[in-house]
């Protein structure tokens, strides 16, 4: 099952970004979409009892994890607005993704910060539940080391990244950017190993994300 998880996102995004473009490549998409977070979704509701998921609730809200929610967002998102803003907006080619988005009927700001908040809160929480608690989960039940889980992890959150960023941007930027994904599966992962919760890792998440969607505001000219 963890197999089936690790593939599904690689492949969807290879298939609907490189190998099948159009409705084949989509189809595919969908699927491995619906085994990424279908097989989780089983999972968690076969093994996780309510008084497991407020018992994760109570540590997340912690001072200390919400503190460290707060701040590695803060400071990943900013390192990535001061990053975009400061050097890459000027020197980075952006015209292939600014055209799929326009495409996609997303260069209307309304629509363009409706979808963006459902990813930033949304996505984000299932991103954690996949990545962090099933992935995390299944790796720790491997006995494998927690020196080795959390980059392993981070690297299976990683590999579709790569494959996406690829598909719009030089390699500069695909290095670049799998790097901070990197980064914050490290980050995301440690947090659940030390609090026993998403949440923390989750509003990180959430931070970082909507960083992002601020750069990509930019390069829709929403920012003014």
């Amino acid at each position: 099952m963890l197999l089936l998880v690790v593939a599904a996102p690689s492949l969807g995004a290879l298939s609907a970004l490189w190998l099948w473009p159009g409705a084949t490549g989509s189809t595919i998409y969908l699927a491995c979409k619906a085994v990424l977070y279908g097989l989780p979704a089983i999972v968690a509701w076969k093994t996780i009892s309510k008084q497991d998921m407020r018992a994760g609730i109570r540590r997340g809200l912690r001072p200390s994890a919400l503190l460290f929610g707060l701040t590695s967002g803060v400071l990943i998102g900013g390192g990535i607005i001061a990053l975009w803003f400061g050097w890459l907006d000027e020197t980075v080619d952006t015209q292939r993704l600014v055209e799929v988005i326009k495409e996609s009927g997303l260069d209307d700001a309304t629509s363009f910060w409706f979808f963006a908040a459902w990813l930033c809160l949304g996505n984000s929480l299932l991103e954690e539940v996949v990545f962090r608690w099933f992935v995390d989960s299944r790796l720790a039940r491997l006995q494998t080391p927690v020196a080795l889980a959390l980059p392993i992890s981070a690297l299976i959150f990683t590999a579709h990244h790569v494959i996406v960023l690829a598909a719009y941007f030089d390699p500069m930027m695909v290095l670049l950017g799998s790097s901070g994904v990197f980064i914050g599966g490290l980050t995301w992962s440690w947090s659940l190993r030390r609090w026993g919760s998403l949440l923390p890792g989750w509003i990180s998440h959430a931070l970082v994300d909507i960083a992002i969607f601020i750069v990509g505001a930019s390069m829709l000219g929403f920012l003014g």
